[in-house]
């Protein structure tokens, strides 16, 4: 095979072309936006230093608390109710860096709100709110109660 000028820039292109459409890849599955933590004045609940507290809406509200790989533990709760969660930091070998939300029957929906696991020795407290055709939650970072 004769390579010619004409060659090489279209083989360029291509493999420009593929680094690129790599490259989206990547920053799409790392785009995942986590909201920031907000600290609250106010105390826990005394009885659940270092839980995660989640208080359910209108819809059944699946909360996935995971680590780096994504692995970890699904929780389907459902309408209003409030449910508290002893693995917020941990599950097994598994460290939690970040609680994931999706609503309704399947677990495995979208999820449309990320917030960060609080560091040990806090709490976390989220609220759903909205309907489970447009799901809200709204989490804070608290103190134990001393």
């Amino acid at each position: 095979m004769k390579f010619t000028a004409k060659r090489v820039v279209i083989s360029g292109a291509v493999a420009g072309v593929a680094v690129v459409a790599v490259g989206a890849t990547v920053i799409a599955t790392a785009a995942d936006p986590v909201a920031p933590e907000i600290t609250s004045a106010t105390p826990a609940e005394a009885g659940h230093g270092d839980e995660g507290k989640y208080t359910t809406g209108d819809y059944v509200l699946n909360v996935h608390e995971l680590d780096d790989d994504g692995d970890g533990v699904k929780t389907a709760i459902g309408p209003h109710t409030t449910s508290y969660s002893k693995t917020l930091h941990s599950s097994g070998n598994r460290q939690h860096t970040v609680v994931k939300f999706s609503a309704g029957a399947d677990a495995d929906g979208p999820i449309f709100f990320s917030y960060p696991v609080p560091a040990p020795g806090r709490v976390v407290d989220c609220v759903a709110s909205g309907t489970e055709a447009a799901p809200q939650v709204r989490c804070e970072t608290k103190l134990p109660a001393g």
